[in-house]
């Protein structure tokens, strides 16, 4: 009986285990199914953390959002990169349309660029104070944002010092120098440091008038002071002087020089001039005129008003006529009272 049922209990169990290994082989199957989909994505994201240089599109992606999340830091560059991965990539597009992605291309991307981080801006250095303002009066910093300057303002390093047809200004410096920019004038303060060590004092009139009264920095020898100007550069020890330059009009009660060239007039201490063509030393009293930046100084009467507003004469008033007082009319009283004595 045993071994009768014995082909029942084969049968029994080649079916078990056609059961058995037919579940496994389905769920290897399941797995096998479950892993390929899953495959694209985690090689889409294992390309966002990992930099590779390759991705497969999967269905519903767009170049859009790829781009976007492959590059965040390259904002300004998406474009140039979604033309760039049509250009590399022909065959992933319909009709090269990136609006038009095919699912399970292979795409080859352009590497990314290693950001730098920004350097922290530092705030630009104080250099002086406005102490007297008067009309138009501006600055521009270095990112090209203006604003007006009045008495107590601060200027900076990099700072474009402009004034208007009628402005004024008198600044204080650090090193305790006196600057005076007056009407139509640009100059730039390209570098100013009061330190131990390295004291310099760079600046550039690019035109108008100035004068100034030179602080701390210009005393040692070792010391860098420049005044630039398109025609000249100025160096000092220890003065004061005005000059202008491309200023051929005259405003705010200076008078017209009719050109561009340079004038310079020292009024204390010395100053040395030096452009293309020569290099003159200008001492107290002196001036100095330069009419272009490759000619050597010349000879030229320079008139009042070129450096300083001419000083408008107050107009003379006459003196009030006070009249005398008539004495007519009391030597007549008399005579009218020596007349009546004798007749009577």
């Amino acid at each position: 009986m045993a071994v009768a049922a014995l082909p029942a209990i084969l049968v029994a169990m080649s079916i078990n285990a056609t059961v058995s290994f037919g579940y496994i082989f389905k769920l290897l199957v399941f797995l096998a199914v479950f892993a390929i989909g899953q495959a694209p994505c985690v090689a889409a994201e294992e390309v966002i953390q990992a930099d590779t240089r390759y991705l497969y599109v999967q269905p519903g992606q767009t170049l859009h959002n790829i781009v976007r999340r492959l590059y965040p830091q390259r904002q300004k560059d998406w474009v140039k990169l979604e033309q760039q991965i049509v250009r590399d990539n022909p065959e992933a597009f319909v009709d090269g349309d990136k609006t038009k992605m095919k699912a399970g291309a292979r795409l080859e991307l352009p590497r990314r660029m290693v950001v730098k981080p920004r350097p922290i801006a530092r705030k630009p250095s104080q250099v002086g104070e406005v102490i007297m303002a008067r009309g138009e009066t501006l600055a521009i910093n270095q990112q090209k944002v203006s604003r007006d300057l009045s008495v107590g303002d601060a200027v900076y390093v990099g700072d474009k010092i402009v004034t208007g047809e009628d402005g004024f200004l008198r600044l204080h410096m650090v090193d305790n120098a006196r600057l005076d920019l007056r009407c139509y004038s640009i100059m730039v303060i390209e570098k100013y440091d009061l330190q131990k060590t390295n004291r310099r004092s760079i600046l550039n009139l690019l035109q108008g008038s100035l004068r100034k009264v030179t602080g701390e920095i210009g005393k040692w020898t070792e010391d860098i002071y420049e005044l630039k100007t398109p025609v000249a550069s100025v160096g000092v020890r220890g003065t004061e002087y005005a000059l202008r330059v491309f200023q051929s009009k005259g405003c705010d009660g200076s008078v017209d020089t009719n050109d561009e060239g340079l004038y310079i007039k020292v009024i204390n201490g010395w100053v040395d001039v030096h452009n293309k063509a020569a290099k003159t030393e200008v001492a107290k009293n002196d001036t100095l005129y330069i009419p272009l930046p490759d000619k050597a100084p010349v000879e030229k009467v320079i008139k009042a008003g070129v450096f300083e507003p001419v000083k408008a004469t107050e107009p003379v008033q006459d003196e009030p006529v006070v009249e005398e007082k008539s004495t007519s009319a009391w030597w007549w009283a008399v005579l009218g009272v020596i007349i009546i004595a004798l007749a009577i």
